[in-house]
């Protein structure tokens, strides 16, 4: 299953030197077979970081989903459960890191991942985070709690999106 969708050449591209950071999220309920309609959604004022939640892909489908001009930053896939998982694209013009939170994730409790861009000389943690209405909130609250001790710095900015 190869998923492309190569129309974004000629629309506008996300630029920094307008002075924001534009972030789009979307719970899309399974990306599979979605990606036209999402880039038509976003015409023609493309974000700088899409976020989905629920793509519904284990990892092997999900390197097979792209969009013109952005690559994968960080994702989780479920292994033991269906549907969920999340995944953050990243705009080509943005040079980005991954942080490595596979060990704070727990399928329906908290799927969470984030990357770290550095934004006129001042880094910022993008986080997403996804909780099943299924999971327990508990967990939620104390992994996500771990998450932000183990990533703050004073020098650290943070932008936590999720549902």
């Amino acid at each position: 299953m190869d998923i492309t969708y190569r129309s974004t050449r000629d629309i506008n591209l996300p630029s920094l030197n307008r002075g924001y950071l534009k972030i789009y999220h979307q719970n899309v309920r399974s990306l599979r077979w979605k990606t036209h309609e999402l880039v038509s959604h976003l015409y023609p004022d493309l974000p700088h970081i899409l976020r989905l939640t629920e793509h519904h892909l284990n990892t092997m489908e999900l390197s097979h989903v792209t969009l013109e001009n952005y690559t994968i930053g960080a994702q989780f896939c479920r292994s033991h459960f269906e549907k969920g998982g999340v995944v953050m694209y990243i705009h080509n013009t943005l040079k980005s890191t991954n942080i490595d939170l596979s060990k704070y994730c727990k399928e329906k409790d908290i799927e969470i991942y984030a990357v770290k861009l550095n934004l006129n000389d001042t880094p910022v943690s993008v986080i997403t985070v996804y909780r099943s209405p299924l999971g327990n909130f508990n967990n939620f609250l104390q992994s996500l709690d771990a998450v932000l001790q183990t990533l703050y710095t004073p020098a650290q900015s943070f932008i936590i999106c999720g549902e």
